[in-house]
């Protein structure tokens, strides 16, 4: 099964709970998704991110109230609504509140993720430092993916399950641990999430045409190719309901994009296809006029990339071989180059 990329490999991705519902922030896309939670899949809007509300290193929301703490580098600033510019400057972290892995707001007080040391930090305040507790990470908060306050007695984290894909699990300051179901369009979301619901990404090389000479003479000839060309948009089936300028195209393709960028480990191709023909699917045809060589044939290759077992994107790249082979060059470029 594919995986859900984790906050310390996609920079800029978090999730957080306020009093106004459940949040997935993608500052890498310039999106943010709000849900009533996590799990009903009810009232799944998707806005811009303000620009200033973008690179955030950590986003955290008091599950109580409006409040929004974003972090960038060593400051924090406060929020109360990621799509409008922020209305006050950013304040230095206390010393002991930098460098965390995650952090939650729950009971009133932040708290802070080291997990290469296994401890939790709570303060009252980031800024100050003050009433600051540690303790051990609970058992339930290793491996998590991403980590919040659930509610305002409760933090919670994302975890993969081998078996059962994303899963939640909240923990009381009780020791009450409940465990939930996320749903898969909020999954699709997270990076690496459309492998997990639709399938993890493939590329191949499909033959469109071949053309042969049985004779002992060369043979001249006409011929045309026919291929699709653009993206089909029937493979994402999210909900989504889309709020001020944006257009569900542009994150469908955004989307679609980030995932195949994305390393196997994720359900990704590791390749940038911005380059691409990102409009609705169309065929096309192309003539040809070739001389084949006597006992001659042609193989004409298409690259195409999908998710599971569709294709999704029909590429522009066009290979020409004489072996029934498909060719093993990849004419995408790598993500990281």
């Amino acid at each position: 099964m594919a995986a859900i990329a984790s906050r310390t490999e996609s920079p800029g991705t978090d999730v957080f709970a306020s009093r106004h519902g459940a949040f997935i922030v993608r500052s890498d896309l310039g999106y943010f998704l709000q849900a009533l939670d996590f799990s009903s899949g009810q009232d799944l809007k998707v806005w811009e991110l303000h620009p200033a509300c973008r690179g955030g290193d950590h986003y955290v929301g008091d599950p109580s109230s409006s409040a929004i703490y974003l972090l960038r580098g060593d400051t924090v600033f406060k929020v109360l609504d990621l799509s409008s510019e922020p209305p006050s400057g950013a304040l230095p972290l206390h010393s002991s509140c930098r460098g965390g892995d995650h952090y939650a707001f729950c009971e009133g007080r932040f708290f802070i993720f080291f997990l290469a040391r296994g401890v939790v930090l709570s303060v009252a305040d980031l800024v100050t430092g003050s009433a600051a507790k540690e303790s051990s990470l609970e058992s339930t908060f290793i491996h998590g993916l991403y980590y919040y306050g659930s509610d305002a007695t409760r933090l919670a984290c994302f975890k993969m399950d081998a078996e059962n894909g994303l899963r939640g699990h909240r923990l009381s300051t009780a020791g009450d641990e409940e465990v939930f179901s996320v749903h898969p369009d909020i999954v699709s979301f997270l990076p690496g999430g459309l492998a997990v619901t639709c399938g993890p990404a493939f590329g191949a090389w499909e033959c469109l045409k071949l053309i042969s000479n049985a004779t002992d003479l060369p043979v001249p000839g006409s011929h045309e190719i026919t291929r699709k060309v653009g993206y089909s948009k029937t493979v994402l089936g999210q909900k989504f309901s889309i709020s001020g300028s944006l257009d569900s195209e542009s994150l469908a393709v955004s989307l679609l994009q980030a995932q195949f960028s994305l390393p196997t480990a994720y359900g990704g191709m590791g390749l940038r296809t911005e380059q691409e023909e990102w409009e609705e699917v169309a065929e096309e045809g192309e003539p040809l006029r070739v001389i084949l060589q006597p006992r001659q044939k042609l193989y004409w290759w298409q690259y195409r990339l999908g998710l599971g077992k569709e294709p999704t994107l029909f590429c522009r790249s066009l290979k020409v071989t004489r072996s029934p082979s498909p060719p093993t060059h990849i004419p995408l470029p790598l993500a990281d180059s």
